[in-house]
């Protein structure tokens, strides 16, 4: 004899998969790896200075603010490394 009735453990089955997915999908969101670098931790990692980065900006590079008056700047770490390269040549 069942405590719950058929339909019952079916609806609780398929809630705790429903829970168990958004829990899954949000761990593999998490563990993306994010595109974006901070400006400032690019410039120390790569050991560029102001007046290079400068350059960069004019060549093309894109900064990110993510939130209205966030000083935060935001810099793809690829498209940085891609005109670096354009520009040593």
């Amino acid at each position: 004899m069942s405590i719950l009735s058929f339909e019952a453990e079916q609806e609780l089955t398929q809630s705790v998969l429903n829970h168990v997915d958004k829990l899954v999908e949000a761990r593999v969101e998490q563990s993306r790896e994010f595109a974006y670098k901070k400006k400032s931790d690019l410039k120390r990692e790569l050991s560029i200075n102001e007046a290079y980065y400068k350059k960069l900006v004019v060549a093309g590079l894109r900064e990110v603010i993510l939130e209205e008056n966030d000083k935060t700047v935001w810099v793809s770490k690829k498209q940085l490394e891609q005109l670096m390269d354009k520009l040593a040549e």
